[in-house]
């Protein structure tokens, strides 16, 4: 039996946690800061501890761990959140691992974000990242760190991530404080994210060293905030537009590589509920 660490066990990782058992994979482990505020099913052990601190990565991660799986966030109480939130514990796992002489599986969920196409380009796997912001070069270290610490790595670059209890863009529409611009936008649905990765676990041979994870259809921000407005019985004639592209740019993301893997998409296009 496989056994399994998740590096941060949020949203994602509870989500792949739970696929995962429904596949027989019942040795779990996961590190997170308080494990008293989770549901701690009993197919999953979780340890107190921050994924920025070396002795809490060496307690979860030991040579007889089979599969890393990084769902990490940004330290908002730092003065720097995406490098002490990404870089730093991929840094310590990477340390970890060399010192252990173990190269387990590694599958490591990034974004999309360290790209900086403006234009509604189509990108793909061999689309150059070159992000121009400091979140991006973060997120963008972190992945070459976790390329270094194993030879069995994925990096799941994924777009925008949708789903239960995520509000935000919703709040926006309903306050009326959401712009439309002409920009290209791209989703996944928290379970596809969550789905992938248990696949990945299960299926090793299809393992990439970079998947773009997101659904079958991009939209123009106009149809997406469309959608969501529909779903809230409200519609978006009152938003405000602005010609300018926003920070996230403007992009349309390939899935193929994705879909020749062999998963199957729950949600292959953005329908919000």
């Amino acid at each position: 039996m496989k056994k399994i660490a998740f590096i941060g066990y949020g949203d994602i990782a509870e989500r792949a946690s739970v696929a995962l058992d429904s596949m027989g994979c019942t040795a779990q482990y996961g590190l997170c800061r308080q494990p008293a505020y989770k549901a701690n099913p009993a197919h999953v052990q979780l340890l107190a501890g921050d994924a920025s601190n070396g002795e809490d990565i060496a307690k979860l991660v030991s040579p007889d761990i089979d599969v890393i799986v990084l769902t990490l966030t940004p330290n908002r109480a730092s003065q720097d959140p995406y490098f002490d939130g990404y870089v730093v514990p991929c840094r310590l796992l990477q340390h970890q691992l060399k010192s252990q002489g173990h190269h387990p599986q590694i599958i490591y969920v990034s974004s999309t974000g360290v790209y900086s196409e403006r234009n509604g380009e189509w990108i793909d796997e061999t689309t150059m990242a070159e992000p121009t912001d400091d979140n991006g070069q973060s997120l963008l270290q972190a992945e070459q760190l976790i390329h270094s610490s194993s030879d069995h790595s994925s990096i799941l670059r994924c777009s925008g991530i949708y789903g239960p209890n995520r509000s935000r863009l919703a709040e926006l529409i309903i306050s009326g404080k959401a712009v439309i611009t002409p920009a290209w936008t791209n989703r996944i649905h928290a379970d596809d994210v969550a789905g992938f990765i248990a696949y990945l676990v299960q299926h090793p041979e299809q393992q990439q060293p970079l998947f773009l994870v997101s659904d079958d259809e991009p939209l123009l921000q106009e149809h997406a905030y469309a959608r969501l407005a529909d779903r809230l019985g409200m519609d978006i004639a009152g938003l405000s537009r602005a010609d300018e592209i926003g920070r996230r740019g403007s992009k349309r993301i390939d899935n193929r590589l994705l879909k020749a893997s062999g998963y199957q998409l729950l949600h292959p296009t953005y329908q919000p509920k």
